[in-house]
């Protein structure tokens, strides 16, 4: 049945996924420059200002994040095999916790140490975004775990 609860979960843990494409991660701002970074990129906010990395530099990221929102996605509709529905919350879980190791241990630190300005995140509200996908995640296999246990205990009653 695709109207348990679970789904919502999963199809909330998405729609936060896919909010990372409109919303930054951080900014830099400082008197030489201002820079936005969001899944996309680093974007230079500078007129006439140059890109200080090669936009390749993100596509780990962009694929990362489109990989755990097609997994949501493909979650949803395993639906009949709660088994594999929890092996695949449990992978996007790590994922998720993947992701935002990469977005604060690699992409931000990286960026901080090329163009010298520190983040800002007051504005920035994707940063949460992952986290809260993740929280979703790890409640949509709560459920998924709920569902199991409940129709295990039906079968030993037949």
């Amino acid at each position: 049945m695709i109207q348990r609860i679970q789904t919502l979960y999963l199809s909330l843990a998405f729609i936060a996924i896919a909010l990372l494409f409109a919303f930054p991660l951080a900014q830099f701002f400082s008197e030489t420059g201002a820079y936005i970074f969001s899944v996309k990129g680093l974007q230079n906010m500078v007129p006439d200002g140059s890109n200080a990395f090669n936009p390749m530099i993100f596509l780990p990221l962009i694929i990362v994040v489109i990989g755990l929102g097609l997994l949501n996605i493909y979650t949803i509709f395993q639906f009949k095999k709660r088994s594999l529905q929890v092996t695949l919350t449990n992978i996007g879980v790590l994922t998720g916790i993947a992701l935002i190791m990469g977005i604060f241990f690699l992409y931000i630190p990286m960026i901080e140490k090329k163009i010298n300005i520190v983040p800002d995140y007051s504005k920035a509200y994707g940063i949460y975004l992952p986290l809260v996908a993740l929280v979703f995640m790890v409640m949509a296999n709560r459920a998924i775990k709920r569902d199991e246990k409940l129709v295990r205990s039906a079968d030993r009653l037949r």
